[in-house]
């Protein structure tokens, strides 16, 4: 009897000692201590070149040693790219394939991926780099490597042509993109009563997005897209996720613009960054106007401390007796001097 409880005994003292030597993360149990992999870059220093912007090279070559879980497993690594200082906030992923070991950038996805991070253009920046390794619910970073990149100006544009100025793509007002990493901007006048409109890759009908399957997507095979309707509105294209947002700027409120509840947008003068608009204002001496932004009460002008002067948050602007159906007026405004006009016509 003494035997078997002794047998018992080690045998159990044995299971304690196998379940001590098993590690827990999660629902992920796995047999020692994960040890992170490494990365590797072909140059720590890199000066870009414009010259290869459209060339298929290869301007610095990253390998990965895999991290270690104790076990076979199937591993997923993703090389995480971020600016120094930044403690991996706003850190850039790219997932490796399956059992890879290298990643290869070429010169426009390094130039744009350093422009992403924010560094100087024609100066040399710094960029951590390190290797992010997943089982299951357990994740392990290597040591980062610093790379010394000198990225330079990739500046491009998309265009905008449509009803508003006769659906030419060669005289479209453009959209930018400064860092040429898939974000376009700018502001486009809609004018008249049809609000159609494109955005093609190029000055002519070779590749267009359109309206996507849902509000706010688009598709190079979707038919016209739609403006909220006149005025300004400063448009954003994302091309990587293909989508399109439109944002209302500057407009004229008040009980002498047709309500204290409707905007009329404003356009842009795109010579002066000032903004216009013509319209009806009535008034019987004490009907009264602001202006504000993003048809929000957030940031408005109103009148300032000399005449044709503006001031954040000012008082309401009054407009002078009208007839009785209203008179027109081109209004203008400076946000930048804090200046404005009232133009009877």
């Amino acid at each position: 009897m003494k035997k078997i409880f002794m047998l018992c005994t080690a045998l159990g003292t044995g299971l304690v000692l196998m379940l001590a030597s098993c590690k827990k993360t999660g629902s992920l149990a796995y047999m020692g201590n994960a040890t992170a992999g490494a990365v590797t870059a072909s140059a720590n220093k890199v000066v870009l070149d414009v010259s290869k912007m459209t060339v298929a090279d290869t301007s610095i070559l990253f390998t990965i040693k895999s991290a270690s879980f104790g076990y076979d497993a199937a591993i997923t690594n993703e090389l995480q790219f971020d600016s120094v200082g930044d403690n991996w906030a706003k850190a850039v992923g790219v997932a490796m394939d399956a059992g890879a070991s290298k990643l290869p950038y070429s010169t426009y996805k390094l130039n744009s991926l350093a422009l992403k991070l924010g560094l100087p253009v024609n100066a040399a920046g710094q960029v951590l780099v390190r290797l992010k390794s997943t089982v299951s619910t357990v994740t392990v970073y290597s040591d980062p490597i610093t790379l010394t990149v000198t990225p330079f100006s990739a500046a491009s544009s998309v265009y905008v042509p449509g009803a508003y100025q006769g659906w030419s793509p060669a005289a479209a007002d453009s959209l930018v993109s400064e860092t040429s990493n898939g974000i376009y901007a700018g502001v486009i006048n809609f004018t008249g009563s049809d609000f159609g409109f494109k955005i093609t890759t190029a000055k002519n009908w070779t590749a267009a997005y359109g309206q996507g399957s849902t509000a706010g997507t688009v598709s190079l095979s979707g038919g016209n897209l739609t403006a909220p309707g006149n005025g300004g509105y400063l448009l954003t294209l994302n091309t990587d996720l293909l989508t399109l947002a439109y944002t209302p700027q500057w407009s004229v409120i008040g009980d002498a613009a047709g309500g204290w509840s409707t905007d009329t947008q404003m356009y842009l003068n795109k010579t002066n960054n000032s903004w216009y608009v013509t319209m009806k204002l009535t008034s019987d001496g004490t009907k009264t106007i602001k202006f504000r932004f993003k048809n929000d009460w957030g940031t408005n002008l109103g009148a300032g401390s000399g005449a044709g002067t503006l001031s954040s948050g000012g008082g309401n602007i009054t407009i002078p007796a009208t007839a009785a159906g209203g008179d027109n007026y081109t209004i203008s405004i400076n946000p930048t001097t804090l200046t404005y006009t009232l133009v009877k016509i």
